[in-house]
């Protein structure tokens, strides 16, 4: 399944010469998506894009829309849940020319199943007899967002009836086009997601193979996730898959090219903890705000982690105590680091026991924290889900 992940540093976007009027930006790592990790902080990266200025459209094309020119937010931001952060730009601005996409996945019929079992290539050639050509993946995020850049082609919020999503990909894709008019992105694109994932003419610029391709769109079970204008995967370009179609552009490409780097570091080893930056306020010991080691009592943090639960995926678990044994209350927070400061993602209560924390499962992205009270110790598990830290219960 996909790997879970959050972003490291932001990506890079490539660009290529053959915009015939570009503007290239130069934008700080740290800028247009802060580096929200909690090392002090991996290598600054610079972000490249250039992009047509071209906003206005030709003549009517039948059964395509116009896609104006403007700022793609590319990606998603840090904080954003789900994410898949090995996979996804910070939300980087990148500047975009106005481009032609069809309405429906090929062929572009209302009512027609879309064609799947289909390489890239030959994709590529398909569109090529209606005078026209894939979209990069760039320019299909941009046709999903919309103006406003949502984060469904619908709107902010998920929801599984518009578009039919949360259903396996397999039926998905033998749906017939065209049934469900709600689900269409403020540009009019219909059914980006909901039926079979789409080609795209862009490579997989996110380390591994450099010879892979990309699709975007689709569905799958887990829709919350699958079916957000930011996803993308893999696929070899050869790959022929019941569950892989396509829909063409036309007009100026925007020659924009994903370039994410991506990070792996150990999974989880103890650190020693940071007396230069405070942790946030744990509730469970009465909002006190834990400072360094050295800092007055009650409250000081003791112990510290870092847990790397996937690629490009970096928290902070921080361990501390309010008051002495027997009346000693200690907790442990699961932190990152958000534009110079700590966001707290969950906070643990361990009772009267200073807090200990071990690795219990890295395919699973699962740690364990001991805690213990007036009946013995007990256990509770903390796992790492797209972006989301789920505490489970007691054990």
């Amino acid at each position: 399944m996909l790997e879970r992940a959050r972003p490291a540093a932001l990506g890079v976007i490539r660009f290529a010469a053959a915009c015939t009027t570009a503007v290239a930006i130069a934008l700080l790592a740290l800028g247009c998506g802060r580096s929200r990790t909690s090392d002090a902080a991996l290598p600054a990266q610079t972000a490249m894009v250039t992009a047509s200025t071209t906003t206005l459209p030709g003549a009517p094309r039948p059964g395509m829309v116009w896609v104006t020119g403007g700022i793609l937010r590319a990606g998603s931001a840090l904080d954003d849940v789900p994410r898949v952060a090995d996979a996804e730009l910070p939300g980087t601005e990148i500047p975009m020319g106005g481009f032609y996409v069809d309405l429906l996945p090929w062929p572009n019929e209302p009512g027609a199943i879309s064609t799947t079992n289909i390489s890239r290539d030959e994709a590529k050639r398909l569109c090529e007899t209606k005078g026209k050509r894939l979209c990069s993946e760039l320019e299909w995020e941009r046709a999903c967002k919309g103006p406003e850049n949502a984060l469904y082609e619908y709107g902010s919020a998920y929801d599984a009836h518009i578009c039919g999503a949360g259903a396996p990909a397999l039926a998905s894709s033998m749906r017939p086009s065209g049934q469900r008019p709600a689900c269409r992105s403020a540009f009019g694109v219909r059914e980006m997601h909901g039926g079979p994932s789409e080609w795209t003419d862009s490579h997989w610029g996110r380390g591994g193979p450099k010879d892979m391709g990309v699709v975007r769109g689709g569905n799958d079970s887990a829709g919350e996730l699958v079916t957000r204008c930011a996803f993308a995967r893999a696929q070899a370009p050869i790959e022929r898959s019941a569950t892989t179609g396509f829909r063409c552009c036309t007009g100026p490409r925007n020659d924009l090219e994903v370039d994410l780097p991506v990070k792996k570091g150990p999974l989880f080893e103890r650190s020693p903890p940071d007396s230069s930056v405070a942790a946030p306020a744990i509730d469970a010991l009465g909002g006190v705000a834990c400072g360094p080691p050295q800092s007055p009592s009650p409250c000081s943090i003791s112990r510290a982690w870092t847990w790397r639960p996937a690629a490009n995926v970096e928290l902070a678990l921080s361990g501390g105590c309010v008051g002495r044994d027997p009346s000693a209350r200690c907790a442990v927070a699961v932190s990152r680091a958000v534009d110079g400061g700590l966001q707290t993602l969950a906070q643990i209560d361990t009772g009267r026991e200073i807090p200990e924390v071990v690795l219990v499962d890295s395919a699973d992205h699962r740690v364990r924290i001991r805690g213990a009270n007036l009946h013995g110790q007990y256990f509770q598990e903390v796992a790492f889900d797209y972006g989301r830290v789920d505490v489970r219960p007691v054990r």
